[in-house]
């Protein structure tokens, strides 16, 4: 089936007149090289020898001695974050330029350095405007580490709900963001998004889309962060089946939470729950709200289905947005959220609605 053009997507989400019920889109819808010699293991039998793969990895190695002079050998005073599977360090490199040093944790007996360097040869080709840059990476022995850019404003998490547990990046705590604001950050994060889906070859699933890891930089331009690039190795998929080790509770897509599988449309649903949060303002689950609403997908979806955008939309903005790119807005979000996967948008038909028919519904906002 050819693919739709922008208007026929856009006419398909919102009706002829804009003002239609919720239908179903479509179905199914400068860096050093470095090269590195990796080992196979030894396979069984006299003819088959080891084999010798050149794996390239196109950002540089970090040297174990500079790593611990820029991390004061992993002091908790750099620590800026601390998650399932790594600790996180804001640094600053030579030249004093800032950056962040994602120390993983001990690999287990399925994460080999071949696994790694194959991983890592695909994370260090990943480039886009919208995609946060992986630096450098550092493997020696048990220790593993990656090296990114840093996001001087931090996540989009603290920004709307405030630091966790004390952690942050040391940007900007809990502010009101403008309607503009968070329509650029949605345009952004549904760019990022699409580009590992539908520009990357082979596609990516990013496989843990939430507000902690849409990173913040200058003027509240945003990057995706924290893809799983480990996760995507065929000999990681039997371990991460077992251990549903990915996703967020909060954002897990229906399917995830039946079968452990995650895919691109999986992606698009995590997206969905970030949408309903720059609308609300509101955390994925939140136990201090009343029984009915602490879900925030089981609280907002009904109300804007009925196009009520108003009674879920987020009081710090006030009357301060466009109520038609809300409403817009709240109706891609649903769309994202669809049960059924096959009826969900792909990130490049939700990052083209949102530049068409949202961005320019915020003109004329005070």
């Amino acid at each position: 089936m050819p693919a739709m053009g922008l208007w026929e997507s856009v006419r398909s989400l919102f009706g002829e007149g804009g003002n239609g019920c919720l239908p179903r889109i479509g179905k199914k819808e400068s860096e050093d090289l470095y090269s590195y010699p990796v080992d196979h293991d030894k396979r069984k039998g006299a003819d088959r020898a080891a084999a010798e793969e050149v794996v390239t990895v196109e950002v540089p190695e970090v040297p174990v001695r500079e790593l611990n002079e820029i991390t004061n050998s992993f002091s908790n005073e750099n620590l800026i974050g601390q998650g399932s599977y790594a600790k996180v360090y804001r640094v600053l490199m030579r030249g004093a330029r800032p950056a962040v040093v994602k120390k993983l944790e001990k690999p287990s007996k399925h994460a080999s350095n071949v696994v790694f360097l194959k991983q890592l040869s695909v994370a260090s080709r990943l480039k886009h405007e919208n995609f946060v840059r992986l630096l450098g990476y550092t493997i020696s022995g048990d220790l593993r580490v990656l090296v990114y850019e840093y996001a001087a404003m931090g996540t989009l998490h603290d920004v709307l709900h405030g630091p966790r547990d004390g952690q942050g990046w040391g940007g900007e705590a809990k502010a009101v963001v403008s309607w503009e604001q968070r329509v650029r950050i949605a345009l952004d994060a549904a760019r990022g998004l699409e580009y590992l889906h539908e520009k990357v070859q082979p596609a990516v699933t990013h496989k843990d889309v939430r507000s902690t890891n849409v990173l913040l930089f200058e003027g509240f331009r945003a990057k995706i962060a924290d893809y799983n690039m480990f996760s995507q190795a065929a000999d990681m998929a039997r371990l991460n089946r077992s251990t549903h080790t990915l996703g967020s509770f909060g954002y897990q897509a229906p399917e995830y939470a039946m079968t452990g599988q995650m895919n691109d449309k999986s992606d698009v649903y995590s997206f969905g729950i970030v949408l309903l949060e720059l609308l609300t303002g509101r955390k994925p689950l939140d136990r201090t709200l009343p029984q009915g609403q602490r879900s925030l997908v089981n609280w907002a979806t009904p109300i804007l289905t009925e196009d009520r955008v108003q009674d879920c939309i987020d009081p710090n903005l006030g009357d301060k947005y466009p109520p038609t790119g809300a409403l817009k807005l709240g109706r891609i979000a649903v769309q994202c959220l669809q049960y059924d996967p096959t009826f969900r948008p792909s990130m490049g038909t939700v990052a083209r609605v949102i530049n068409y028919a949202v961005v320019r519904d915020q003109q004329g906002v005070v």
